[in-house]
């Protein structure tokens, strides 16, 4: 072949490997260049687009989805049903890229589930041959090994906060927005986000309940009953002057028992979860309201309290852009007023977007 035609056939090569770089690290800074740190201390480096990823939570799920990377994911930890829910968020006004269709490939095995959310392997995550595997921080404190074994075989493993306040959702998609090259989209849903968050925030500061103490407590038996460190409902309260009647000093959470706890706090209200045991809440109100201890609480004995069936405790529960319904959800709860949404104390799944469309108008 000729001179010429090889230089010219080998700058057309290495052009090609520079654009299919340029389009993961081109917008990224010079310090970005050099790795961008994770949650766990990695230095992530991405030199081309990722083809596969195994995410192993629905929080990194809907955020790379998000970013654009929804028909990358191969693998996930979570069942099906996780990923039924509304495809929109209110108070962000462009369309967020979400996962949709991701319930039905996982049902067909299409997308492939490598074990639960804690039961995951590195064996089960690196046999889909992922270029990529994204971890919650708190799925690899106690079992860092998980991590190490993929590494060892040239997997990049990107490992995203577990800590579930709003600004550690920021922290993420900026995270995720700097390693993938997507910071302007990350910039896009992390502003919109935050300005609706602060819409929602000065609505719950005008409550006439402002100042009240309250009460988060997750009730599904027979595991038990817990109060948490941090979370949506937590951050936002305490946020606009609430008070948390059950804090967590240490650890993430606490094991409580449920009448005793709530008769020494007697919180002004409470807000219920399950966390996704679909609990038949009518039957569970009953006995409450029957028990000598419970009944006798003030919040209990007069409605103030609101559990959430499923789509409204993933609403408050995952720390994800959908976190702004749980916002606005709460919102309505503690200010009826300002919202004109009365929201009932059981709040289903049918109906609970009802409670939270005043946000788009605000």
């Amino acid at each position: 072949m000729d001179k010429k035609v090889l230089i010219i056939v080998a700058v057309v090569a290495v052009a090609v490997v520079a654009i299919a770089a340029f389009m993961v690290i081109g917008n990224q800074s010079h310090d970005e260049r050099e790795g961008v740190t994770d949650y766990m201390g990695n230095k992530i480096l991405l030199t081309e687009e990722p083809q596969r990823i195994v995410s192993t939570s629905a929080v990194s799920s809907e955020m790379i989805s998000n970013l654009g990377y929804r028909d990358t994911i191969v693998g996930v930890t979570s069942a099906a049903d996780v990923y039924d829910v509304i495809d929109y968020v209110v108070g962000l006004d462009f369309e967020l890229n979400y996962p949709a269709g991701l319930a039905d490939d996982v049902r067909s095995g299409k997308v492939t589930r490598v074990g639960s959310y804690n039961g995951w392997t590195a064996e089960q995550a690196a046999a889909l041959n992922p270029d990529i595997v994204i971890v919650e921080k708190a799925q690899i404190e106690t079992t860092v090994s998980k991590m190490t074994q993929l590494q060892a075989l040239g997997i990049v493993v990107i490992v995203i906060n577990s800590d579930y306040g709003f600004q550690d959702c920021l922290d993420n998609y900026t995270m995720l927005g700097k390693i993938f090259g997507k910071q302007s989209l990350a910039k896009t849903i992390t502003k919109q986000m935050q300005s609706a968050y602060d819409d929602v925030k000065e609505v719950a500061a005008k409550s006439d309940m402002a100042g009240k103490k309250y009460a988060y407590i997750c009730t599904c038996p027979p595991y038990g009953n817990y109060i948490y460190k941090n979370a949506l409902i937590i951050n936002l309260l305490n946020d606009v002057g609430f008070v948390n009647s059950m804090p967590v000093t240490e650890g993430s959470y606490v094991t409580i028992q449920l009448k005793e706890a709530i008769a020494a706090a007697n919180p002004d209200f409470i807000v219920f979860d399950d966390m996704g045991m679909r609990l038949n809440w009518a039957d569970v109100i009953a006995g409450w309201k029957a028990d000598p201890v419970l009944g006798s609480v003030d919040c209990i004995k007069n409605n103030k309290f609101w559990c959430m069936e499923y789509e409204p405790f993933q609403a408050i529960g995952y720390n994800s852009a959908h976190l702004i319904n749980g916002a606005a959800l709460l919102g309505a709860i503690v200010n009826p007023k300002d919202t004109g949404v009365t929201v009932p104390n059981i709040v289903t799944s049918d109906k609970w977007t009802d409670y939270i469309q005043w946000l788009e108008d605000y």
